[in-house]
């Protein structure tokens, strides 16, 4: 073939091309299922270039506390001591520790009105000396599986305001715990108000962990329980990697129930007896508690019965301070609280005494919207929830912590999602209108397109699936909030003071 037709070959093929990337959707074309079919404009190949990274210098800046611990003399402070010895202190706050808080990564409250958080703050301040700790739940999806960014939250609240302990943890989970160490026997099954409802469940008494454990599989209420004495084991000690703070507690509580033959709970202490009763059966919901003078070394709990009990979940706490919940849903938009039984989750709400709630969500629902009035859907449906909560602990703070930046691949560079900002948009809109505090994720952690810095920070701030943080992102969103939560409250402190 002669050079001048290899050349007109050469352009007729390159011309083919760029009249494809010209007439292909920009999304590309769908040729079925995981299959897309996409090509490059002549804009995209003459003017190829690097996207520009977002500067998140001022966040890797930003020191964040060590997880692990095995000072033994940080551990020597015991939770006993702390209940008597602090509560007799006045209220110390050092506003000179203070990290400046940019406009960035402050809280939004509705109308501008600050105070809204005002009751809350006094009670945080009078949490050390309280005869019970004040309770936190912090809900939200995935990116708070395994106690990731709690942990971080709450060890900071626990210093500044007394308590000690990781809160409500669930008998099965998904994932192992950053705060504690939980060993099960096999016979435990793990029932979630999340995905396809267990045929064999007829009930939705998912609790307050949206989620419950049993050890004998669930029989119609017409179909007597068998004859076998079935066998479960939950065992809790503390985990050396976790933050100090939660490897100390001396007050532990068990919600169970809806058992329908006699049961035998034993609790053994490091393998001696602390307690053995039977229970018998019970159609509500059941709260066990026991006392310690110091940290139990390892808790085990065994369950013995023909009928699996429902266990809700066993919350290992100090006597006064900061409990801090970590429940974490994969996949949850937000609204499945609306699925379980709202007599339960009540009842478990009202013994927990709940003073505030953590709501971060938005992420899960971000890949599905096709439009800007989806996502002013979402946002409507969001805020009902935030009515529903209200309506059930009248007085309860609420704070919505919305979406982080989220990317997919655009061509050769990774974007922020479509429709994620009208999301955060909608969130912040309803939250506020339900007179709820919101933090923006996505602003702070740098805004559009901030995830890409995220991912190829050293060390990795965020997965490569460009939607979770890596460990030591967690940190940094927790020190983040935090700092926007402590700012506000010496605000507070400050005015009290005048």
């Amino acid at each position: 073939m002669k050079p001048v037709q290899v050349l007109a070959f050469v352009l007729v093929v390159l011309g083919g091309l760029a009249l494809l990337g010209m007439v292909l959707p920009k999304d590309g074309l769908v040729l079925s299922d995981g299959i897309t079919l996409r090509m490059a404009s002549p804009a995209e190949i003459l003017s190829s270039t690097e996207a520009e990274k977002v500067d998140i210098s001022d966040i890797l800046a930003v020191e964040t506390d060590s997880a692990a611990t095995t000072d033994t003399e940080a551990l020597a402070d015991s939770v006993a001591v702390a209940d008597t010895v602090h509560a007799a202190e006045p209220f110390v706050f050092d506003t000179t520790k203070l990290r400046p808080l940019e406009e960035r990564i402050a809280l939004h409250y509705p109308n501008g009105d600050k105070e809204v958080l005002w009751p809350l703050f006094a009670k945080l301040e009078a949490a050390r000396s309280g005869a019970k700790p004040l309770r936190i739940m912090h809900y939200g999806d995935s990116q708070l599986e395994g106690d990731r960014i709690t942990s971080y939250l709450r060890n900071k609240l626990q210093a500044q305001f007394g308590g000690s302990g990781p809160g409500l943890v669930a008998v099965a989970d998904i994932v192992p715990s950053f705060s504690i160490d939980r060993v099960i026997s096999d016979d435990w099954i793990r029932y979630s108000v999340m995905g396809r409802k267990d045929p064999t469940l007829h009930h939705a008494r998912y609790g307050a962990l949206s989620s419950f454990s049993r050890f004998t599989p669930i029989l119609p209420d017409t179909v007597p329980p068998d004859s076998i004495v079935h066998e479960a084991t939950v065992t809790l000690k503390p985990l050396r990697r976790a933050y100090g703070k939660a490897q100390q507690y001396n007050e532990v509580k068990l919600y169970y129930g809806w058992h329908r033959a006699p049961l035998t709970l034993e609790v053994h202490n490091a393998g001696e007896l602390v307690s053995s009763e039977v229970v018998e059966p019970t159609d509500h919901l059941l709260i066990r508690e026991w006392k310690f003078d110091d940290t139990p070394q390892e808790l085990t709990f065994t369950f013995k019965g023909t009928d699996s009990p429902d266990v809700y979940g066993i919350s290992l706490e100090s006597r006064s301070g900061i409990c801090m919940d970590n429940i974490a849903a994969r996949g949850a938009a937000g609204y499945e609280f609306r699925k379980t039984d709202q007599a339960l989750l009540g009842r478990m709400f009202n013994d927990l005494d709940v003073e505030l709630l953590i709501l971060q969500y938005g992420g899960n629902v971000v890949p599905n919207l096709k439009s800007a009035e989806e996502a002013a859907q979402y946002g409507r449906f969001f805020g009902a929830q935030i009515a529903r909560f209200k309506k059930m602990l009248p007085g309860v703070a609420v704070i919505v912590i919305g979406p982080s930046d989220m990317s997919i691949k655009e061509g050769e560079d990774y974007v922020t999602r479509p429709f994620l900002e009208e999301v955060r948009d909608a969130m912040k809109t309803n939250t506020l209108a339900q007179g709820a505090v919101f933090w923006d994720m996505y602003e702070a952690m740098g805004g559009r397109n901030s995830m890409v810095s995220w991912v190829t920070a050293d060390p990795p701030l965020a997965a490569t699936d460009y939607t979770h943080f890596s460990p030591q992102g967690a940190k940094k969103v927790g020190e983040l909030f935090y700092t926007a939560l402590i700012n506000d409250f010496a605000a507070y402190y400050g005015a009290k003071q005048n």
